[in-house]
């Protein structure tokens, strides 16, 4: 992972094929509350909704500007609000309609919406053709010995790599992987979470199996999830089933714990999909290496906190290894004001250019010549 130039995508990246950016997935993910005809959580959400509009000094109807990422962040405030309601109750919290079973009606909301993602996303890639031109265009200049770390869930860069026959990886050891690191830092509709003993039943390609010298492989289930699960990596013929039959073969018991997303929300659970930590590790080892640093599509907003506090110390190691810091390029429509973000994690003193324009149209042939 010493690559030079290293690219961080986000979901300004894929909006040019047609994936949503956070503020248009909210309305996208409510109307499948509205198709499940989930009265309860709709009220609960306008609720929400209102208060969200309050704080931002807003009003009217707005919903389809609410961020999805802000609406999972204060729900989890608005579950612990009615736990704490529960201390006034004279009822104890499984006695009927309390407000800890709200609490966990909530939650329960949440995971809905976790899963609805899943199927936002899919539906959205599968419309796309799977050849959408600018992130071709993009695959077209990316070398062998560069490293995109991308947040997004799609797997559109990694169809449009192979598609050009160039070689590309998950930068997991397992893979022996050559070419073009794809490091997927939030998860990915691809990835597969599977039982450790019953992964052989799929034969999928394996991503991640942890080794541990104070176990043997038929020890499992141990408590710790990093062991009793492996990642697998689910063929592209096969996506599709996956996703769009889950719930019946969970029910069929056919092992299918969960594709392997991070979720919503400024708190990401990222240590319960195993391997993200050999995926962050390559990432910010590329960080500490890299020379340039292309930001396409990334704003680094609060809810990046995890990107941010690390992404900082790859640079605080650079920094005491009086190595100086990458030359960093913002790719953005609004790239002017995103600069602070960046500057805030690469140095007040980081050599910042900013491109203000969207991804599809940027001339990376010109661009990454310079």
């Amino acid at each position: 992972m010493s690559a030079k130039r290293v690219f961080i995508l986000g979901a300004g990246f894929s909006k040019q094929a047609g994936m949503p950016l956070a503020i248009e997935l909210t309305p996208l993910i409510i109307n499948k509350f509205k198709e499940d005809d989930l009265e309860e959580a709709l009220s609960w959400f306008e609720w929400l909704k209102q208060r969200i509009e309050w704080l931002e000094a807003g009003g009217g109807d707005k919903a389809s500007q609410i961020n999805i990422e802000e609406v999972f962040d204060l729900a989890y405030f608005d579950a612990i609000r009615w736990r704490m309601e529960q201390h006034r109750c004279p009822l104890g919290r499984t006695a009927g309609e309390t407000p800890h079973n709200q609490a966990e009606s909530i939650e329960a909301w949440l995971s809905y919406m976790e899963e609805d993602l899943i199927n936002v996303i899919w539906e959205r890639q599968k419309a796309t053709g799977g050849k959408p031109a600018g992130i071709r265009r993009f695959a077209q200049n990316v070398q062998e010995a560069d490293v995109v770390l991308t947040f997004n869930y799609d797997t559109l860069l990694e169809s449009s790599l192979s598609e050009l026959s160039k070689p590309w990886h998950y930068g997991f050891a397992l893979e022996n992987g050559q070419g073009i690191s794809v490091l997927k830092m939030h998860g990915s509709i691809n990835w597969l979470v599977v039982e450790r003993n019953k992964y052989q039943n799929f034969g999928y390609p394996l991503l991640f199996k942890k080794e541990d010298e104070n176990r043997n492989e038929n020890d499992c289930p141990s408590g710790e999830d990093e062991w009793d699960y492996v990642l697998m990596r689910i063929p592209d013929a096969c996506i599709g089933s996956r996703i769009e039959n889950r719930d019946l073969q969970r029910a069929e018991k056919t092992y299918l714990i969960s594709i392997a997303i991070a979720g919503l929300g400024r708190y990401k659970p990222l240590d319960k999909v195993p391997g993200t930590g050999e995926v962050w590790y390559n990432a910010l080892k590329a960080l500490s290496e890299a020379d340039e640093v292309y930001i396409v599509g990334f704003s680094l907003s609060p809810f990046d906190t995890m990107a941010r506090l690390h992404f900082a110390g790859a640079m605080l190691s650079r920094s005491e290894k009086d190595k100086s810091v990458p030359k960093v390029t913002i790719i953005d429509p609004c790239a002017h004001r995103l600069k602070p973000n960046f500057h805030a994690v690469f140095g007040s003193n980081a050599p910042i250019d900013t491109c203000q324009t969207s991804a599809e149209k940027v001339d990376w042939t010109q661009l990454l010549a310079q």
